[in-house]
């Protein structure tokens, strides 16, 4: 996976975790910055159910696993 796609994944899922930080979720925009960009479907499916059912809970696991990903994926990156 390239670095810049990388980066900017976590630039996104970052941004939407931030936006947990508001007491309304912006749904729209938290499905706008997490678009296309959920690595697995397990955490596509949290942020998905989250959205539906107005629960940050299940919203930030699904964005927090994701960020995972990337920042897993751009250690071994740098360690190359």
């Amino acid at each position: 996976m390239d670095k810049v796609l990388i980066n900017e994944a976590i630039a996104r899922l970052s941004n939407a975790l931030a936006l947990m930080s508001n007491r309304e979720i912006d749904k729209e925009a938290i499905r706008t910055l997490t678009a296309g960009i959920i690595p697995d479907e397990k955490h596509k499916l949290l942020i998905d159910v989250g959205i539906a059912q107005n629960d940050k809970a299940k919203i930030m696991h699904g964005i927090v696993g994701a960020l995972s990903h990337y920042e897993a994926e751009k250690e071994k990156i740098f360690q190359k």
